[in-house]
């Protein structure tokens, strides 16, 4: 995937359930993807933004985490399974989200 230079980057971070799934729990069934909201993050990371994927997952769960990422082809710069800092916060507890 190929992302422009030249501009500032922000810092998006990106939840993962709810937002990039459709919200359902991940210990008992494998979440089904969001595919418009997967396009919008792959959109954000192809103008050069920072994708940080967060969520509240516990680091055990990290590996089929970054599993099902690589499986929908969500592109990410990194996995932090906690809030983190960014520049704009896309998660679905939130007010700041992918609308304009």
């Amino acid at each position: 995937m190929e992302f422009k230079e030249g501009k500032k980057r922000l810092v998006y971070n990106v939840d993962l359930d709810g937002i990039l799934t459709n919200g359902e729990n991940f210990t008992e069934t494998e979440p089904t993807p969001n595919a418009e909201n997967i396009k919008k993050t792959r959109d954000l990371y192809e103008k050069g933004n920072i994708i940080i994927i967060h969520t509240a997952r516990l680091w055990e769960h990290a590996p089929e985490t970054v599993a099902w990422l690589t499986k929908f082809g969500v592109p990410y710069h990194g996995i932090r399974m906690d809030k983190g800092g960014a520049d704009f916060y896309i998660d679905d507890k939130s007010f700041n989200s992918f609308s304009p």
